[in-house]
């Protein structure tokens, strides 16, 4: 399904290992950009509801401007806030 770019197309910030990514801000400049990705514990230090990156199948979310947002409510994502989300996603 194309949730992510229904509900939060912005969130996309870069992939794990892959390519994209700011790290710190958690915007990326236009076009993407950087060399090896983001790693995981990079995403890890993400997990608050100030600040909350997940993971779903490969790419880096910023979801902290949708948790409000989310029909499961808040808790839903930030159960996995800091981590991999992909087989709970999906």
């Amino acid at each position: 399904p194309d949730v992510i770019p229904k509900y939060a197309p912005d969130s996309v910030i870069g992939r794990i290992g892959g390519g994209g990514g700011a790290v710190g801000g958690g915007a990326v400049a236009a076009g993407g950009g950087g060399g090896g990705g983001i790693t995981m514990a990079e995403v890890a230090k993400h997990n608050t509801k100030t600040d909350c990156w997940v993971v779903v199948n490969g790419e880096v979310l910023d979801v902290t401007s949708f948790l409000g947002e989310h029909p499961g409510g808040e808790l839903a994502i930030l159960t996995f806030a800091g981590r991999d989300a992909t087989e709970e996603f999906n």
